[in-house]
């Protein structure tokens, strides 16, 4: 089951390279298990990008969620492209779910970002979902009744505000 995040978290128990003012999204911005549900705000195909051998021309998406802009790879273009078509305007508005994976490159493993090649699913009935954590009597059931939500469920603000309430709730009852 993936944690879903919405921004950069910077904590003791985090990758130290959270701590530093990267100006684009990193495998470093997400532990094992979690993912960025993200909406794509623009494509530049053109960006002019600092990297250790100089200045080199990248592709990069911006997201509307408060996060860095990410440097488009071919591999991860190639699944927007099976997602949502070859012409980037169509990618507009769409989100996409981005998690940390190993692979090879440069002849060792190491970790990258990849665009999970499915559209995610954000639709969530609310008022179901709140009804379902309404029964809960204690806080351990309340915590595994949480835990048996979908990512999405989970990363759904007006859900996880109601979670809250009923946790201080209950942690007073």
């Amino acid at each position: 089951m993936s944690k879903i995040i919405t921004k950069k978290i910077k904590s003791q128990n985090r990758h130290w390279k959270n701590f530093l003012d990267k100006d684009y999204l990193g495998s470093h911005n997400l532990e094992i298990g979690e993912e960025m549900l993200l909406t794509i705000a623009r494509f530049e195909g053109e960006e002019k990008v600092k990297t250790k051998e100089g200045e080199k021309i990248k592709m990069v998406l911006y997201f509307k969620e408060e996060v860095q802009k990410m440097i488009l790879n071919i591999t991860n273009a190639n699944t927007l492209t099976t997602l949502y078509g070859s012409h980037p305007e169509d990618w507009i508005g769409k989100q996409i779910s981005v998690h940390s994976m190993k692979v090879k490159a440069f002849g060792s493993m190491v970790d990258a970002l990849r665009i999970r090649d499915i559209i995610p699913k954000m639709d969530v009935d609310v008022a179901k979902t709140k009804e379902f954590l309404s029964l809960c009597q204690n806080l351990d059931e309340l915590k595994k009744n949480w835990s048996s939500l979908s990512a999405y469920a989970r990363a759904n603000s007006e859900v996880s505000v109601y979670k809250e309430l009923l946790k201080t709730k209950l942690a007073t009852a």
